[in-house]
């Protein structure tokens, strides 16, 4: 079952973060549960699609809730427990929304989940309440963990030696990368294969000459050995780097 979500457009999602702020700053994280919805008055059509039903869309919570329930009294999350939350979040949302890709590609789809389905979720992760992490932007608290585990799967996460933040965002945030899945999993490894220092800065060289390399080639015809050794190929040493 392939769903589709209600939308909000940016300036409703910009109205309900200031709302939703207010509330947070008085009452916190148990504020933002009472305000909880399965619908918006708000919301936008969207043209194609079995949209989800209210009902639906209460189970998925449920689900996700059945998962991250352990942090939700959690006054301040270590960086452990933030990298575990982020992985099961994925998973999870990954597995409860069974979202259309394509619909998971629109900004208007997370605004709505994150500020009218899961705010005290994403309270939990971001307690600064920036409004990137609200509204469906690529670093909305929701959508950057759904599309990491969309993209990279069972790779091993930070914890277990997997990808950084910055690392991650890095990678997630260029879509000429990000559009082709086994190119994305080949940069993945090869930066938690990389041994030496400073690897965040490693990893943003390997994929700015990842960007440019590719533009140059066809990789879309490439089968998965043929894309691992054009990413063991890539040489980001800063003789060979290029500018983005």
């Amino acid at each position: 079952m392939n769903l589709c979500y209600p939308r909000l457009t940016r300036g409703d999602a910009g109205a309900l973060h200031a709302t939703l702020q207010t509330a947070y700053a008085s009452g916190g994280v148990a504020a933002l549960t009472e305000r909880v919805q399965f619908d918006h008055e708000r919301k936008v059509p969207v043209a194609t699609g079995r949209i989800a039903t209210p009902d639906e869309i209460k189970q998925a919570r449920e689900t996700v809730i059945g998962e991250v329930a352990e942090w939700l009294d959690e006054a301040h999350l270590t960086n452990l427990q933030r990298t575990e939350l982020d992985a099961r979040l994925g998973r999870v949302l990954h597995h409860a929304l069974e979202i259309v890709p394509a619909d998971a590609a629109h900004e208007g789809t997370w605004s709505f989940l994150t500020l009218v389905v899961f705010p005290d979720v994403a309270a939990i992760r971001f307690p600064d309440f920036h409004v990137d992490r609200f509204v469906g932007t690529p670093r909305n608290a929701l959508r950057r963990t759904w599309q990491r585990f969309e993209l990279l799967g069972d790779l091993p996460e930070p914890s277990a030696g997997g990808l950084g933040e910055d690392e991650l965002v890095g990678l997630l945030e260029r879509t000429q990368l990000v559009r082709n899945r086994a190119l994305a999993r080949a940069l993945a490894s090869r930066v938690m294969a990389y041994t030496g220092t400073k690897r965040s800065q490693w990893a943003r060289d390997l994929y700015k000459i990842a960007t440019f390399q590719s533009g140059l080639r066809l990789l879309d015809a490439f089968d998965h050995d043929e894309i691992d050794s054009f990413v063991a190929s890539l040489d980001p040493s800063p003789a060979h780097a290029t500018v983005e």
